[in-house]
């Protein structure tokens, strides 16, 4: 085994790095991934990056798409700025590794008039669980959760007084995101207690992912021919819709609890039909 210290790696990221659990792991599964291909006659000091290179060649191969390359070299990278920080460690691989290429993502949102009629005309009030999950869905696209955020909802995040909502997102960084009327009339006759989870099964157990993909796209697929419906494309919407109607992306990178602009500007990304628009507005225009 070339990395010895994953283990000890994994509880720092989590308790000082206030990185979640869900990403610890995988950053623990990329890490044994390459300790399984990595020839033993190595240690942590005498790594070379073509040991390194000759695996991003493997998952290519195996057809391992670029994101993933990309996160599984970040969380190597990681790895040694912790044994150099920690350790002293002089050997440092990754300064000589290059990521491959990553393929340019085009963020696909739906279209609003879609969710409009959705929430205007199904028969919400005529189905079991149905003014819940129009919440549940309303909730998503108001303020651009992700999944966890949403079932780590408890009444407590709930301010009805200055309209916001608290919301716990990754690294544990909490951010307030404004309530318009109509959800916050919604909240309101929730009558939920401060220690209890927002939305729940009927058993009152709390939400999980797969239940809550699957709620999503029932919904979703009735009045869209969106090729993504799934609650995080409802996040998409939320930005995207945002910025159409003139939002700063400096403001839309704070409601979606972003790190870096870097992560909010693939909003930026216009078609042609909007571009046109923009550009009529030259004063050059022969229409003027």
């Amino acid at each position: 085994m070339v990395l010895t210290r994953v283990n000890e790696f994994v509880s720092y990221m989590l308790l000082n790095k206030r990185m979640s659990e869900h990403t610890a792991r995988a950053y623990e599964i990329d890490l044994t991934q390459f300790n399984s291909f990595c020839p033993n006659q190595y240690n942590e000091s005498t790594l070379p990056s073509k040991t390194v290179r000759r695996w991003i060649a493997q998952l290519s191969t195996m057809g391992i798409c670029s994101k993933s390359i990309h996160r599984k070299l970040s969380s190597l990278r990681s790895y040694y700025k912790y044994l150099q920080h920690s350790y002293g460690e002089q050997n440092q691989p990754m300064t000589k590794v290059t990521s491959p290429k990553l393929q340019k993502r085009i963020v696909k949102d739906i279209p609003a008039m879609d969710l409009y009629h959705m929430f205007k005309n199904f028969p919400w009030d005529e189905h079991e669980n149905g003014t819940r999950d129009r919440l549940i869905l309303l909730t998503l696209y108001s303020c651009g959760l992700r999944i966890s955020e949403l079932i780590g909802l408890h009444g407590k995040d709930i301010d009805l007084y200055k309209n916001e909502l608290r919301v716990l997102g990754k690294r544990n960084k909490v951010r307030l995101v404004p309530l318009h009327t109509e959800l916050a009339d919604c909240f309101k006759e929730l009558n939920i207690k401060a220690q209890d989870s927002v939305f729940v099964l009927d058993n009152g157990k709390p939400l999980y992912p797969m239940y809550l993909n699957r709620l999503v796209h029932k919904y979703l697929k009735l009045f869209s021919s969106a090729q993504k419906t799934n609650p995080h494309t409802l996040r998409h919407s939320f930005a995207t819709h945002l910025l159409n109607n003139g939002a700063n992306l400096m403001a839309i990178k704070d409601l979606l609890g972003h790190s870096s602009l870097a992560a909010t500007q693939v909003y930026t990304k216009n078609d042609i039909a909007k571009l046109k628009r923009m550009h009529a507005l030259h004063p050059r225009d022969a229409k003027k």
